[in-house]
């Protein structure tokens, strides 16, 4: 998914109300959360990919694989 149409589904509450709803689980908050934040560390810091993902490893308290997913659901290139 498009971290563009994710964010614009977010902001419309169509997240929310599919949580509510037992369509979604709360992976999906956390996967953007962590996608955000690794970005804004990329542009503000100036750190690479890898060095970032390590970062968020401590910051979200979750494994490599799970951060790399993360980054993976929502990468703007698709």
């Amino acid at each position: 998914m498009n971290i563009k149409i994710a964010n614009a589904l977010f902001d419309d509450g169509v997240f929310s109300a599919m949580y509510k709803a037992g369509f979604i689980t709360t992976k999906i908050f956390i996967y953007r959360e962590i996608y955000l934040w690794i970005e804004a560390q990329r542009k503000t810091r100036g750190l690479n990919k890898r060095q970032a993902v390590i970062e968020a490893e401590i910051k979200f308290r979750k494994d490599e694989r799970t951060i790399w997913r993360a980054l993976n659901s929502f990468e703007e290139g698709e």
